[in-house]
Order: C-alpha cells, then sequence, then structure tokens
C-alpha cells in the first residue's frame, strides 16, 4: 500500500512536470507525445540552437576579416574552425539516436516534419561545403560566401523553427525548452 503511494505520487509529479498548465504548446492536443516526436523535438530544438552559434560565429569571422583587411590572422582560422565545428555539430545532432540514424528516420512513419527535415538535411551539407573549402580567412575573398552562409542559416534556423511545429503538431507537447540563442552562443 505504501509502495502503491510512493508510485501514484513519483508518477504524478513526473506527470506534471511534463505538462505544465499555461505553457506554450504546439498542435492540435490530440494525444501525447511518443518518445520518438519529444525526441524528435528535442533534436530539432538543439540544432536551432546550433545555428544560432552558426551564424554567431559567421558574424565574428566576417568582424574579424574586417579588421585584419590585409589577411588572415591566427583569430580568423580558429574561427573558421569554430564555424566547422558548429556547422559538424548540427550534423552529429541529427545523428543522436543511433549510428546512421537521421532525424528523418527517428521521426514517427507519416509526422509532417519529415520533408522539412530532408531539407534541412541537404541544406546543412551545403553549409559544410562553404564553411570547409570556401573560406580562406581573406575579408575580400570570403565576403560573398560569409553573406550567403548567413542567410542559409538565417532559413534554416525558419524552416527548422517550422519543423518543430510540425515534429509535434499532431500530439499534445507541452515540454518546455529554454529560449532559443541562449544556450552557449
Amino acid at each position: 500500500m505504501k509502495s502503491t503511494a510512493v508510485a501514484t505520487f513519483v508518477l504524478f509529479g513526473i506527470a506534471s512536470a511534463a505538462s505544465l498548465p499555461g505553457q506554450p504548446s504546439y498542435g492540435s492536443k490530440k494525444r501525447a507525445c511518443c518518445p520518438a516526436e519529444i525526441a524528435l523535438a528535442t533534436g530539432i530544438h538543439l540544432n536551432i540552437n546550433g545555428q544560432y552559434s552558426e551564424f554567431n560565429t559567421t558574424q565574428k569571422i566576417e568582424d574579424a576579416e574586417k579588421a585584419h583587411p590585409d589577411g588572415p590572422s591566427t583569430q580568423i582560422y580558429e574561427l573558421i574552425g569554430q564555424l566547422q565545428a558548429n556547422v559538424q555539430g548540427g550534423q552529429n545532432l541529427r545523428l543522436f539516436a543511433r549510428t546512421h540514424e537521421t532525424s528523418q528516420q527517428i521521426a514517427p512513419a507519416g509526422n509532417p516534419a519529415i520533408p522539412g527535415l530532408a531539407m534541412y538535411a541537404a541544406a546543412e551539407e551545403t553549409e559544410k561545403a562553404q564553411a570547409n573549402t570556401a573560406l580562406n580567412g581573406n575579408c575580400a575573398h570570403d565576403k560573398a560566401t560569409l553573406e550567403l552562409l548567413k542567410q542559409e542559416i538565417t532559413k534554416g534556423i525558419a524552416l527548422n523553427q517550422a519543423n518543430l511545429k510540425a515534429a509535434v503538431s499532431e500530439c499534445d507537447f507541452n515540454l518546455v525548452f529554454p529560449p532559443e540563442n541562449e544556450m552557449g552562443v
């Protein structure tokens, strides 16, 4: 009897923490989100924060190159390396559930986010190629690529925000994430 009361309290406490009243939710409150939908939403949110890091680092590269118009500096090379790491980190987040499993595979069959996730995966590959091969640390050479990267990252953030809403649009999602662009940026 005592263990039943404790178990009920623990389950109620967990349920209360997962479904806070008055918190923003996505979707039409049809059913509770399954673990795959929660994992997908969490991964997308983390990826959005990673995209903000990519954008901020791209801006830092641009600023550093403007400050060193005569050529690259150690700081610029370090920032380019950080951008490459940020882009790779975003790709790694898509693979977080299992080795070689993408966000599209984490999503339950028919999840509305799947088409947007595929679009984002392709865009990520383009960003990676630009960060890895198109930047050389010279302001005149890198300016167009940096501007393009910032535009693409901004579009990617908007796409992933739509993906997040779509990922949980068929369930009652009440988990509250920290605000975007405030996690380690």
